[in-house]
């Protein structure tokens, strides 16, 4: 073996192990790009559902923001083909600014999102007086049916307030919820008033209601209701 062969063995050698070395480093290159992507690629489909669900609430949207979604996932999935097909010569920069860039949207959209549900959301559903529920059973009224009806909505309203941002139709499904409890509240109204409903939580009471509160017209009223023989006079 002649010197010279020897050397054109070793620049040869040097040569392979240089595109060796070139093809780890671009390989590391694509996995990293691929392991980036793949969030924002996951999110955006739930943040554009979330973004138009938040966007029938009264707040304002940043201006093109639904565009922009749509678009950028589909920069994503056009960039996500392109990859694999990209020469080992080429030049990652634009690449890698594209995910970049699309990581910075994806983080704006979810905080605009998130913040803007999770005010909406915080608002405190109609106060129903589930004290004045218990009594009402206790003194013989009926009112299984109401108190099923706001167990569900509670239920219902607990799932979709849990979640940090909407899903499809959570908006309608919030709105439905809270009339329910309302609903509820109009129907404790309609089994009986104000006046009587504080006799009946009052009765139940260590201290009891004192006698002068039953008058004529509350008696009639309870006797109405079915409950009047529920009452004990108690003597001191």
């Amino acid at each position: 073996m002649t010197l010279r062969s020897t050397i054109q063995d070793l620049r040869a050698y040097a040569d392979v192990a240089n595109d060796e070395h070139r093809v780890k480093v671009r390989t590391g290159q694509f996995a990293e790009l691929s392991a980036r992507l793949a969030p924002p690629l996951e999110g955006l489909p739930a943040l554009n559902i979330a973004l138009s669900e938040v966007a029938q609430l009264d707040v304002d949207l940043p201006a093109g923001r639904e565009q922009d979604a749509a678009q950028v996932a589909d920069g994503l999935r056009a960039l996500a083909d392109e990859l694999p097909s990209l020469g080992i010569e080429q030049n990652l920069d634009l690449a890698k600014e594209r995910v970049r860039s699309a990581e910075k949207y994806t983080n704006q959209l979810r905080t605009f999102v998130v913040g803007t549900w999770q005010t909406h959301v915080s608002q405190p559903p109609p106060a129903i007086n589930t004290d004045l529920i218990d009594a009402l059973a206790q003194g013989g009224i009926d009112v299984e049916a109401i108190r099923d009806a706001l167990e569900t909505a509670r239920g219902r309203l607990l799932a979709i307030t849990s979640r940090l941002i909407p899903d499809r139709g959570a908006v309608q499904k919030h709105h439905d919820a809270i009339e329910s409890i309302h609903r509820c509240g109009e129907q404790i109204g309609e089994v009986v008033d104000s006046d009587i409903a504080e006799g009946i939580v009052g009765s139940q009471e260590p201290s009891g209601v004192p006698l002068t509160w039953f008058t004529p017209e509350r008696l009639e009223r309870l006797q109405a209701l079915g409950i009047l023989d529920r009452f004990h006079v108690r003597l001191r």
